[in-house]
């Protein structure tokens, strides 16, 4: 790895959901990376349903540790309005998403890899009770899963399991 672990954090995100099974399978992402790298600033999170939501799971990050970047991996299938709109939006990243995107109409498809956010961060919501984060580092929002071929192969194994 290129860059300083002990100066940046990861933040595994799940979509969230009412059921367990979501938080079971993101948390054991999370220790299977840990013990690959037991160096790493690791955390999982939940974009809505559940908590530890974005915010207290950057705090979490952040807390103790002097980080100047956070990674954060959409542990999702492929982008959609959550990886493009909800998200960066979450992260306070400004991002160009195009609400034209959303139709099923034809649209130039522009891919960054990745959005970059470099200023102080003050996450407002409605609810004066809700947690907020403070983080004057880079957040890096990487691409979802997406189309590869260890995916594929898992595909082929659920379909052999039940021929």
């Amino acid at each position: 790895m290129t860059s300083d672990l002990s100066k940046t954090g990861i933040l595994l995100l799940s979509h969230g959901s009412r059921l367990d099974q979501g938080k079971k399978v993101i948390e054991a992402y999370t220790q299977m990376y840990k013990e690959e790298f037991p160096e790493a600033i690791v955390e999982y999170g939940f974009m809505e349903m559940r908590e530890p939501n974005i915010p207290q799971s950057i705090n979490k990050l952040t807390n103790g540790n002097d980080l100047e970047k956070i990674i954060v991996v959409p542990v999702f299938v492929a982008h959609g309005l959550h990886t493009r709109r909800d998200i960066p939006k979450l992260l306070g990243i400004e991002n160009d998403f195009d609400e034209s995107e959303i139709s099923g109409g034809h649209h130039e498809h522009h891919h960054d890899h990745g959005h970059h956010h470099h200023h102080n961060h003050h996450h407002d919501h409605d609810h004066d009770d809700e947690e907020t984060f403070d983080f004057d580092g880079e957040i890096v929002l990487a691409d979802p899963l997406g189309i590869d071929t260890r995916l594929y192969e898992i595909i082929k194994d659920r379909v052999s399991q039940n021929l």
